[in-house]
């Protein structure tokens, strides 16, 4: 009796244990700044959800969780005094779990109204905030990646529009400016005065005299891929490994060079992508190397990765500064591109848990463009949208029907475009604050409009940090 009693105990120990750790995993990704929920009630009749709060409060943040995903569009509004309620969010979907950043507003009650649904619905969770009174105590980085081909900088350099979006940028990562060779050369794609003629035009317009962001870093990406293996290499990634392996030390001392000679303060390895363990522990190995060789010199490695793939080894983890999670180009179950529940929370806990990175390494990528719901390769740019559609937007779009494009076989076609607007750049920006991560990386800056528009994404950005976080840069 007693041996039976030893192993049901035993039992309800490892279950328990069980239990614990599926708590503390799951929590993972989720916004765990906000503690003081101001929720006191909910009350639902139909589809109208009724939150009242605990007495008059500030509030501009709520946390939505949907069992059922079938919301297509709903609306939040705030009671004002007269009894009238004002709308101070909306959004397509609620889309499992959502960190809403709302429009603030001082109230005791707050209202949920479903428009449109597929199905039945059901919200098993709202949560209710005043960011302000929990603001984030780290920093928060903010990464663009800017394409400078075709003099875009130079182009540029006198337009206020453009460069005052420098101001919210800590890391600006120059991308496909330079690749590596088969010798393990380092190769200026455009020429090696163009590129240094985009760093002398980057520190121009950091500089007191345009955005005043004297602190802002250069990052430059390195493609670690595209010319160190021949074009006609049946399997180009055990090519690359095996470049890696064979011109390790040269390929290191060359990139040293590169940054000392052109002051640049980080090198971004993109490698798209390794396969199968030996090559990511020779990615590893070349990270660990490369920043020995940075370190010293006060600059660092950052790296470009997916969410779905990452077996970097600890001391690679440990060497590299940040993550460049690219959280774009992928369609959820509805065909919608870079949706909010894919690529966050979700996008986040299946990296973490699949990487090994911890949260404050990772920056949640952005994309400023939208593509069809077809996955056509169309890529169209927030600034092209914005500019045929300035009557028609406005913050809480992400969808446009019957959009009307040319496809790559030259036949006139018409779909959804969805697209991240304003409030999604606002959401998943208080969403990456919240849930611990390191920051956000853009792609790119130069699809934004002009920083004096209200709509830029930029300010999307700056509006969710200067909310959330108390170290503001």
């Amino acid at each position: 009796m007693k041996k039976l009693l030893s192993i049901l105990l035993c039992c309800i120990l490892v279950a328990s244990c069980c239990l614990l750790f599926v708590g503390c995993s799951n929590n993972k990704g989720k916004a765990t700044l906000y503690s003081d929920n101001l929720v006191q009630e909910v009350e639902n009749k139909g589809d109208i959800y009724t939150v009242t709060l605990k007495g008059k409060q500030r509030v501009d943040t709520m946390i939505l969780e949907e069992k059922t995903d079938n919301v297509t569009s709903f609306g939040v509004y705030g009671k004002e005094d007269d009894g009238s309620y004002t709308l101070i969010y909306k959004q397509n979907r609620i889309d499992k779990y959502r960190v809403c950043s709302l429009d603030e507003i001082v109230t005791n009650e707050l209202r949920i109204e479903i428009y449109n649904k597929q199905g039945n619905v059901k919200i098993n969770n709202i949560e209710a905030y005043d960011s302000e009174a929990v603001k984030r105590e780290t920093s928060f980085r903010v990464v663009d990646y800017i394409l400078s081909t075709d003099q875009k900088l130079q182009n540029n350099q006198n337009k206020k529009d453009f460069y005052n979006h420098f101001k919210v940028v800590d890391d600006l990562l120059l991308f496909g400016d330079i690749s590596m060779g088969t010798d393990a050369n380092v190769i200026y794609n455009e020429g090696k005065e163009d590129f240094v003629s985009d760093i002398e035009t980057i520190n121009l317009l950091k500089g007191e005299t345009k955005a005043n962001n004297p602190d802002m870093k250069i990052v430059v990406n390195v493609d670690i891929r595209s010319k160190s293996v021949s074009s006609d290499e049946k399997k180009p990634n055990k090519a690359v490994y095996k470049w890696i392996k064979k011109n390790m030390n040269t390929i290191v001392s060359n990139l040293v060079a590169f940054a000392n000679e052109h002051n640049v303060d980080g090198l971004n390895l993109d490698w798209n992508y390794p396969e199968n363990g030996t090559q990511w522990n020779w990615f590893s190995k070349l990270i660990v190397e490369l920043d020995k060789q940075l370190d010293g010199a006060g600059k660092y490695v950052t790296v470009s990765l997916t969410p779905n793939s990452c077996s970097l080894s600890k001391k690679a983890r440990n060497a590299i500064e940040y993550v460049n999670l690219q959280t774009y180009d992928m369609f959820d179950e509805r065909g919608e591109h870079s949706s909010n529940y894919e690529t966050c929370i979700h996008s986040v806990q299946t990296f973490m848990q699949k990487s090994k990175f911890t949260a404050d390494k990772i920056m949640l990528g952005l994309p400023f463009y939208g593509r069809t719901t077809n996955q056509s390769t169309i890529i169209v740019g927030y600034d092209a949208y914005y500019e045929k559609n300035t009557t028609s937007i406005n913050k809480w779009i992400n969808k446009r029907e019957n959009y009307n494009y040319v496809g790559e076989d030259g036949i006139e076609k018409y779909s959804y475009l969805y697209y991240n607007g304003y409030a999604m750049i606002r959401d998943k920006t208080t969403y990456a604050i919240a849930s611990g991560l390191g920051g956000v990386s853009v792609f790119k800056f130069d699809f934004d409009i002009g920083e004096d528009k209200e709509l830029s994404l930029h300010n999307a950005i700056k509006d969710a940090i200067s909310r959330g976080v108390k170290v503001t840069q």
